[in-house]
């Protein structure tokens, strides 16, 4: 079993990753990632949202300035830091340089943590 590693956010930013996350399981991706970022989702939806299959009125997003601490294993931050980056750059090519810049910054904030926890990260090839 995989440790999971809490990084503490403003709801604002995992939202971004929320969003990210969706482009990138909408789009045809290799190797399995499309599952990978609906997993990341999922665990939003049930760490912060609270959402459980079936119930009525579960799965309501708290205040986008309500701090939120999200638990994935290393490998799920890892890939969230490389959707990140991709829709970043996807983002500067198509003239969305402030999302782009606003997803670079979330990027950095969980490399950050993650580097603290003695994870070592590739570098990005901007």
């Amino acid at each position: 079993m995989s440790v999971g590693l809490v990084i503490a956010m403003p709801l604002r930013q995992w939202g971004l990753v929320d969003a990210c996350m969706d482009n990138d399981a909408g789009v045809e991706t290799v190797d399995g990632s499309r599952q990978r970022a609906r997993s990341v989702r999922r665990a939003g939806w049930d760490q912060i949202a609270h959402w459980t299959p079936g119930v009525p009125g579960s799965g309501k997003w708290p205040p986008p300035d309500e701090i939120v601490k999200p638990e994935l294993t290393i490998a799920r931050w890892l890939l969230t830091v490389d959707v990140l980056e991709r829709w970043a750059a996807t983002g500067d090519r198509v003239g969305h340089h402030d999302t782009a810049a606003q997803e670079r910054e979330l990027r950095d904030l969980i490399v950050s943590r993650l580097q603290a926890h003695g994870v070592q990260i590739p570098p990005v090839r901007r």
